[in-house]
Order: C-alpha cells, then sequence, then structure tokens
C-alpha cells in the first residue's frame, strides 16, 4: 500500500476514508508513506521512522472541595506535577 499521509495537518481526511475503503484496501504486506523528505533528487531516500501525532485529553484531579492551601499544602498532592510525571512517562 502506498499513502501521502498528510502529516503536517494530523491526517484527518485518513478517518473519513479508512473504513470506506477497508475492501479495497484489504491486508497489505507493506506499506509505503510517500510523507518523508530527501535530501536531494538524485537518490532514493529511505526512512525507516517517522514520528506520528499523538492527541489526547489528560485530566488530572486531588480533590473534590477546596482546601486552604495552609490546610492542605504538602499533603494534597499537586496537579501539575502529576501531569508532569504521567506525560514524562510517553
Amino acid at each position: 500500500m502506498i499513502t501521502e499521509g498528510d502529516e503536517e495537518s494530523g491526517s484527518v481526511h485518513m478517518q473519513h476514508y479508512l473504513p470506506k475503503l477497508k475492501e479495497r484496501i484489504g491486508s497489505p504486506k507493506i506499506f509505503f508513506c510517500l510523507d518523508s523528505g530527501a535530501l536531494d533528487y538524485d537518490r532514493l531516500w529511505l526512512t525507516n521512522s517517522l514520528r506520528g501525532n499523538l492527541v489526547g485529553t489528560l485530566k488530572v484531579s486531588t480533590m473534590r472541595d477546596g482546601v486552604h492551601s495552609g490546610d492542605s499544602s504538602g499533603v494534597v498532592p499537586n496537579c501539575y506535577r502529576i501531569a508532569k510525571i504521567l506525560l514524562n512517562r510517553i
């Protein structure tokens, strides 16, 4: 299968077309993505890894009710710190 992935825009059109073309695509044995760069036009260039795109929503919460910082400082984890720890794991 050969595709132009349109990575600059996040390939939003692929979600629309892949289900519609499922029968025609079948189960490809090899996949060529024509969405990579080349340093010149005199040679064939091969990219063995593309960075991809990940979109998601991360929600971190620690308490249901507001508490004065003097009553909870140090005891209740900071939401930003938790989010940073989770994102560093990716």
